[in-house]
């Protein structure tokens, strides 16, 4: 053993030089037969500030879909910082904003906001690591640093509500980012008062615009944001399609130009599964708050709506059919295959009032 382990040592730099040629063959492999099987395409990547994916596509929730028959639906995105930043034909779907290098994002829960984010921060990465993407093109001037802030967390042990956490994670990005970053911010101010979260996130988005000038995507549910496209040259905003059904919201996810008129909670909170009288307080809370305005005190919906144990007292029972009662008052047990069929013949004839 003694003279093997000697050998080996002896041969250690060789040995060395073949491990790393195995592992750069083995991911460079498994990624043209990842490329192969999913159809990804060699991305363009220079010293531009060009950001521009046709068709972009979530490679893990594309995977997953796969896997139950579902297609995963792709999205255009263009935040080019300069001129030189369109990728040839990224614009010919005719649907996405016009060139911005921060994009506004409005829509419902549930419609694919989140998921976009995330596609676009992972087509960047795949990019610049060598990988194929998965897209019809996809031109992606290099990124030196990648900044998100998406989802929900706490620490605890230091201290720091959910909110904390979210606002250091904000601001080590409206500190740290520049203009060859790319910035993914999800539901920015959602965790504290209202007016509070608004103005912090309309102050974030003026400063990403301004200050950091990064190419970005800005998800929110606060649709006030939007008249800042008004204001920011290079924003736009950009909503999550949806469509109303018979008083149920279908979700398109798919991203175009324009803002969300409203998020459409209540629909989603009813597809959770919150009990029936919940959702239809809420309807009746959200139409008077929306009538009533900025302006409406919190305490006159307790004197102008129904109580929320009225709403939710359950009907009383309807009285008892005729049917029900002959079926309360026999015994299956007890009759014969005349009797049955005789029953059957006597119940028809109370359902149709004989």
């Amino acid at each position: 053993f003694d003279e093997l382990a000697a050998a080996v040592v002896a041969e250690a730099a060789v040995l060395s030089r073949a491990a790393a040629a195995l592992a750069a063959l083995d991911v460079a492999s498994a990624l043209a037969e990842l490329a192969a099987e999913r159809r990804h395409v060699r991305p363009r990547v220079d010293q531009s500030l060009a950001f521009a994916v046709k068709a972009g596509r979530h490679p893990v929730v594309e995977a997953a879909l796969a896997r139950s028959g579902e297609q995963f639906v792709p999205n255009d995105c263009e935040l080019s910082a300069d001129d030189s930043g369109a990728a040839p034909g990224a614009q010919s779907r005719g649907d996405a904003p016009d060139q911005k290098r921060l994009w506004l994002l409005t829509g419902p829960n549930m419609a694919g906001k989140s998921t976009f984010l995330r596609q676009n921060a992972l087509i960047a990465i795949m990019a610049q690591m060598g990988a194929f993407v998965p897209a019809d093109e996809a031109h992606i001037g290099v990124v030196d640093r990648l900044f998100s802030r998406v989802g929900a967390a706490d620490d605890l042990a230091r201290g720091r509500s959910t909110f904390m956490v979210e606002m250091v994670e904000t601001a080590a990005i409206l500190n740290q980012a520049g203009e060859r970053s790319l910035v993914i911010l999800d539901e920015i101010g959602r965790g504290t008062a209202t007016y509070d979260g608004l103005s912090i996130a309309w102050a974030a988005v003026e400063h990403l615009h301004e200050v950091n000038r990064s190419r970005a995507l800005f998800a929110t549910h606060y649709h006030e944001l939007t008249v800042l496209a008004e204001k920011l040259s290079h924003l736009a905003n950009a909503t999550m399609r949806v469509k109303e059904w018979k008083g149920d919201v279908v979700f398109l996810h798919e991203v175009g130009p324009g803002a969300a008129d409203r998020s459409y909670g209540i629909q989603v909170a009813k597809l959770a599964g919150l009990p029936a009288p919940v959702i239809a307080r809420a309807q009746a809370v959200l139409a008077a708050l929306e009538k009533g305005g900025e302006g409406t005190k919190t305490a006159k919906l307790i004197d102008d709506l129904p109580l929320f144990s009225a709403s939710a007292r359950p009907a009383a029972p309807a009285a008892e059919s005729a049917v029900e009662r002959e079926l309360k008052a026999l015994n299956p047990d007890e009759l014969t295959p005349k009797q049955a069929l005789e029953l059957v013949y006597r119940l028809k004839g109370l359902v149709r009032g004989e």
